[in-house]
């Protein structure tokens, strides 16, 4: 390990049933824990032992292969798990096998599946990679780092995309690289760009891809998200 932080948190009056317990409530905490390049499935195991019923995520960086890799360690609610948690061991798996694709920046397993890519091209191959390994869960790619992104794609889960949505993301994404936000979705697709000429560019573009849904909308601002809008509807033009 290289760093470990804690967060304390109590129950506040509205979950309380009184004040007098409000005195006594235990205490928890969520625990963040950054790790060295190589960091182990029985290593996983020995965090997770170690903090008992509190939640954690461990952090990996980069090296040895892989990208860095971030995993959200299962929260027990309140009993004391027995190492190793099966729902560790298949999200420790899961997002080492992603953090090894090509051109992803960080790999990320929690509520969902996310994997963030250098450039637009990698969208297609993350986003095949996804269809792959999970069977219905969410899941999503960016075009980014941990912290920061411009385009992103709903893969699977409540509002997925087909293949030829994503390439159409990837494609708008590298012909204009100073979108501001692309985000897409099965029920709506939304643009933040710099001109009036480029939002029209990227509402045509996915008016002539097949729609996900029968109301998936397209609409796209500029210069900016408080600015002008043009909109559409996914397929339209096909």
């Amino acid at each position: 390990m290289t760093k470990v932080t804690a967060s304390y948190w109590q129950p506040d009056d509205s979950h309380c049933v009184s004040r007098e317990y409000l005195k006594t409530a235990a205490w928890s905490a969520d625990f963040a824990v950054q790790v060295r390049a190589g960091f182990t499935l029985e290593e996983v195991r020995a965090v997770r032992t170690a903090l008992g019923a509190s939640t954690a995520t461990v952090t990996a960086a980069a090296g040895d292969g892989l990208a860095a890799w971030e995993l959200t360690l299962t929260n027990p609610s309140g009993a004391t798990p027995t190492a190793p948690l099966l729902v560790d061991e298949q999200g420790y798996r899961l997002v080492t096998a992603a953090a090894a694709i090509p051109d992803v920046t960080v790999a990320q397993q929690g509520n969902s599946t996310t994997i963030r890519v250098r450039t637009p091209e990698s969208m297609p191959a993350a986003a095949a990679w996804l269809r792959t390994h999970l069977d219905g869960d969410d899941s999503s790619v960016y075009v980014g780092t941990a912290k920061t992104w411009t385009t992103y794609v709903s893969v699977t889960g409540l509002s997925p995309v087909t293949e030829e949505t994503v390439e159409t993301a990837a494609q708008v994404a590298a012909a204009h690289p100073d979108v501001r936000r692309l985000s897409v979705s099965g029920s709506l697709v939304t643009a933040v760009v710099p001109t009036e000429r480029q939002a029209k560019q990227v509402v045509a573009e996915f008016e002539r891809t097949p729609a996900d849904s029968d109301r998936q909308r397209v609409s796209a601002w500029w210069p900016d998200g408080n600015g002008h809008e043009v909109s559409g509807r996914v397929g339209s033009a096909r």
